[in-house]
């Protein structure tokens, strides 16, 4: 036996215990999501938004979430404009809604980590007077309008933390938008909804996730890593407290297009997982050691995930390698008709989400859909490969948002409820187009 065919057979048999442990967790997201009972609106909210430079979307959203099937009277919304040089603030008091600025000292690093610690340092102790719960969005989603109703639902069942189903807008642009989208769908059933049924924690998704106020103030948005949803989801874990997860209530998050752009994304989460990684791993494996928890243990095996996408890559390779040149087979623990079986669950598994939860019945779709998250399942390892000796590099890239679509757009595309009222947003638009021409005139006076 060679050195190759030894290393093939060891990375096998690490795939195989990953596989075997995600198959396991998996099979549980083909029963369907439990409904909570109707409960009257009685948890009072903050919807908080950081945006810089989002004038092109933060109108839509702020639209849309002053049009929650919720009581006025029991949330507010809160725009952090993070160092914007936009009309993003004055957008958003035209519309209605409450703003707060933000500027970086020259010592803080910008992004949305610092941006959130800064509202909540303002807000100080009228967080836990007023609010129940403190929502987060990104600026170019939309909201379902049965979101702070399942919200309601959850903490008066006595959840801490939820995190809501994770849509797209624009699934349709192109492969790369597909495959993100696909991403979303297939965790969304067979990770998210699934760890539910066995009980275990949810991760929270960057949006559309509420904490408990109280929980919020105990813990503080101490995060500052890349990927500080992540981050703040190790914390909870490690205090006891899990992530649950809502199938019912969806936020839509815009999708990059280009590819470039996709890589500089996955480049900067790559590197916040790592981070997180090396920081909390240890800390997860003494709580699961001494406390006995199985909580812990599953989110130290997430943690360790990009080792395993590194892992598969290199095994399918090696195992291509040795299926042509049919020379290594003593390295071969997983016949070949075992991947051939993996195909097709492969396929079963991204079909069934987009068939049961989006509504996608066409066998084309459904298979360009497998290709496009397979090839950027490849072009991750690289990332990962990069991202793993550029931890440290915390420079927070921002994504642009150019997808400036209404909610009621959303609505007729996916068949979500309707909105119960109506803002003349294409007025506020030509009020703030009018204004613009205004001071131009001035200035040229």
């Amino acid at each position: 036996m060679n050195y190759v065919s030894f290393s093939l057979i060891i990375f096998q048999c690490l795939l195989i215990l990953f596989w075997g442990y995600w198959l396991f967790i998996s099979l549980f997201g083909f029963w369907e999501p439990r409904k909570l009972k109707e409960k009257s609106p009685k948890k009072r909210f903050l919807l908080l938004i950081p945006a810089h430079n989002e004038e092109t979307v933060i109108g839509s959203l702020v639209e849309n979430l002053l049009n929650l099937d919720y009581p006025d009277k029991l949330y507010d919304i809160l725009v952090i404009a993070d160092n914007c040089t936009d009309t993003t603030p004055d957008l958003v008091h035209m519309l209605g809604a409450s703003v707060i600025k933000h500027s970086s000292p020259p010592d803080e690093p910008k992004g949305k980590p610092y941006a959130i610690r800064y509202a909540l340092e303002q807000i100080g102790s009228d967080l836990t007077k007023k609010y129940d719960g403190v929502a987060v969005f990104d600026a170019d989603n939309l909201v379902s309008a049965n979101y702070l109703k399942e919200m309601n639902k959850h903490f008066l069942k006595g959840d801490k933390v939820v995190q809501c189903f994770l849509d797209s807008k624009n699934p349709e642009d192109n492969w790369v938008t597909l495959a993100y989208s696909t991403s979303f769908y297939f965790a969304n059933r067979f990770f998210q909804l699934a760890k539910t049924r066995l009980g275990l924690s949810n991760f929270i998704g960057g949006t559309g996730f509420c904490v408990d106020s109280k929980l919020l103030e105990e813990i503080g948005w101490t995060a500052k890593s890349l990927t500080e949803d992540l981050e703040f989801t190790i914390q909870c874990i490690l205090r006891g407290i899990p992530v649950n997860w809502c199938h019912t209530a969806r936020v839509f998050d815009e999708k990059p297009e280009s590819f470039k752009a996709s890589c500089v994304q996955r480049m900067r989460w790559a590197r916040g997982h790592w981070d997180v990684t090396f920081r909390y791993s240890h800390k997860l494996l003494m709580r699961a050691f001494f406390k006995c928890d199985i909580k812990a243990i599953d989110a130290f095996l997430y943690l360790i995930n990009p080792g395993k996408m590194v892992l598969a890559a290199l095994t399918s390779l090696l195992l291509f390698f040795d299926f042509t040149h049919n020379e290594l087979w003593v390295g071969s623990v997983i016949p070949w008709y075992a991947w051939v079986l993996f195909i097709i669950y492969y396929f079963m598994f991204i079909a069934y989400p987009m068939v049961v939860d989006i509504g996608i019945k066409s066998f084309g779709k459904i298979l360009k859909a497998c290709l496009s998250m397979s090839m950027m399942f490849y072009s991750n390892v690289p990332l990962y490969f990069w991202a793993f000796f550029t931890k440290k590099n915390k420079t927070w890239k921002r994504t642009d948002h150019t997808k400036n679509i209404s909610i009621s757009e959303m609505n007729e595309k996916t068949g979500m409820e309707g909105v119960k009222k109506t803002i003349a947003f294409e007025e506020i638009n030509m009020t703030m187009n009018q204004v613009a021409l205004s001071e131009e005139k001035n200035q040229t006076i």
